[in-house]
């Protein structure tokens, strides 16, 4: 997981526009409530919105195992915890409140693909 990851609190709140104008990169899907970006390598960034505002950004890397990408959740919270301090566990679920923010740190699998993610959330 990359140090990106911690940078995007900071786009909690952004309008949509200034989401889209804050890349020179094209959604790969778009709709009322929410951008997704498509990397070349398999990562996903998903703004969500609510009342055109981001309330969540969730960070998806893409690897071809379950080990690797649980190697890369370990990471990111050895990481994490030097900023957001110890998280809170849920099984292998990671995660910080912040101010009005959830912050989580997991593995996902979707769609036969193992993924390392990230997500901050208004609460």
């Amino acid at each position: 997981m990359q140090f990106a990851a911690l940078c995007q609190i900071e786009k909690m709140g952004y309008s949509k526009s200034q989401v889209l104008n804050s890349t020179n990169e094209d959604p790969c899907k778009s709709n009322a409530s929410e951008i997704w970006y498509c990397g070349t390598n398999g990562s996903l960034i998903n703004y969500t919105f609510k009342n055109d505002v981001v309330s969540s950004v969730l960070l998806m890397w893409e690897f071809k195992t379950k080990y690797e990408a649980d190697a890369d959740v370990r990471k990111a919270i050895s990481i994490a915890k030097n900023t957001y301090g110890r998280p809170e566990m849920k099984g292998d679920i990671a995660y910080w409140f912040k101010g009005n923010f959830l912050i989580t740190i997991s593995y996902g699998y979707a769609n036969g693909k193992h993924y390392s993610s990230w997500q901050v959330k208004e609460i």
